[in-house]
């Protein structure tokens, strides 16, 4: 049966996955590391230009959550932040309808792609 809604989870922890650059850059200019269009732009609002891009393709059928395990209150009781702070996969996490789907980065064509597998199930 197919869902009425799919859940999508970003999972981030901005501190741990920063990197020990001494300009504070994040790691994401100059240092034999491409530069990356989106490293200005934080998770969180790549979280919301994901969630419209998903709600124009699925209307009201796919709800987007940004959880930044280190500030938001249940952030010590999430299994994600047991795993983000052990670095054994690199944030961002991408849960979909409760499932690990991806880590990290934040691709909108694979995740509207899983999205799309959900809801056209027999």
């Amino acid at each position: 049966m197919t869902p009425d809604k799919v859940q999508v989870v970003i999972y981030d922890a901005p501190a741990v996955q920063a990197s020990s650059c001494a300009c504070g850059c994040g790691g994401h200019h100059g240092h034999g590391e491409p530069d990356d269009p989106l490293a200005g732009v934080s998770l969180e609002l790549q979280t919301k230009a994901l969630a419209l891009t998903l709600n124009r393709a699925f209307p009201g059928r796919v709800e987007v959550f940004y959880i930044n395990v280190l500030t938001d209150p249940r952030g010590p009781d999430l299994p994600q932040t047991a795993l983000l702070n052990s670095h054994t996969f690199p944030a961002p996490l991408v849960y979909i309808n409760g499932a690990g789907r991806f880590a990290g980065a934040l691709i909108p064509e694979r995740i509207r792609e899983e999205v799309e597998k959900i809801l056209v199930q027999p």
